[in-house]
């Protein structure tokens, strides 16, 4: 287990989850001086180059993928090595035992990677719900939007639908895994079912501090949302109308409770909200991308 790092009168890097307990702790000079893995804390003044206005909207983050998978036992959320270190991975070791080689049915692909079957989330829309164009996203290997979604095209069997998002994955402990947020393209059934999952576990969360602080439950913002853990139950299921393929649907969420619904709630750790917020950005407005390359491997 990692120890505490040792107090001195130069920065510190503190191996284990910096909490606003830990800090009360150490002398005040410490406190203003530490940091975690490297990286300033939430206590550190942020300079002007922190702010938003110099996020290139544009950049590629690492990408996590829902993968159907040939069996039951390989469907899940992938993210390869290599997107894996581009994501800054706090502790390779927590996640050794989920990592897996995974050979793509479309390409033969193999690749190592971390599969998920039930992780712990914490969520930022980034786009609003959007058409794509199947056909033209096959031939040119890039995702081809088309627009904001709209009705007409369900009867569209070209256009599907999709929406991305921003992820932090989290441990049982609520720290979070990595540094750099990942990207991820909801599509189809999987899209239309984890919003739904995730729309209702924040409605859960707000309806628990309501509660718990007496007043009406009322709809949170997006920072609220971002705050609000995340673990979804994941099944391989038989999807489609005309013609049935699996898809990694969203099933169902670990519900809260009264008792334990500040497990499911990073807001009340200072530092972890600011890093969660200073990393997914949800107050900047949903936007529709341009047209976006596909990785080498990628399932619906």
């Amino acid at each position: 287990m990692p120890r505490r790092g040792t107090r001195t009168t130069t920065k510190t890097a503190v191996s284990e989850p910096l909490t606003p307990e830990v800090v009360e702790e150490m002398p005040t000079e410490i406190a203003l001086d530490t940091v975690i893995n490297a990286e300033p804390t939430a206590i550190t003044e942020p300079d002007e180059f922190a702010s938003s206005e110099f996020i290139d909207p544009n950049a590629r983050l690492p990408r996590i993928q829902a993968l159907r998978g040939i069996t039951p036992q390989l469907c899940g959320y992938f993210l390869n090595t290599e997107e894996m270190a581009k994501a800054g991975f706090i502790d390779y070791d927590s996640v050794a035992e989920n990592l897996v080689e995974y050979t793509f049915e479309s390409s033969g692909e193999t690749e190592q990677g971390l599969l998920l079957q039930k992780p712990r989330l914490l969520v930022c829309p980034r786009t609003p719900l959007l058409g794509f164009d199947r056909a033209a996203t096959q031939e040119t290997e890039q995702l081809v939007i088309v627009g904001h979604w709209q009705r007409s095209f369900k009867e569209d069997d070209n256009i599907g639908n999709c929406q991305f998002y921003e992820f932090f994955l989290l441990n049982e402990d609520n720290q979070p895994l990595h540094t750099v947020p990942l990207s991820y393209i909801a599509k189809g059934a999987n899209q239309a079912t984890f919003s739904q999952e995730w729309q209702k576990l924040t409605q859960e969360v707000t309806a628990c501090h309501a509660i718990a602080n007496g007043i009406a439950a009322r709809p949170k913002d997006a920072r609220f949302k971002s705050l609000c853990v995340f673990e979804p139950e994941l099944t391989r299921e038989l999807v489609g109308q005309k013609q049935k393929s699996f898809t990694c649907r969203v099933t169902g969420h670990t519900v809260p409770t009264m008792e334990n619904w500040k497990q499911f709630f990073v807001g009340y750790n200072p530092i972890l909200k600011k890093q969660v917020w200073d990393g997914l950005q949800p107050t900047l407005p949903p936007a529709i991308p341009e047209t976006l390359a596909l990785p080498g491997g990628v399932e619906e």
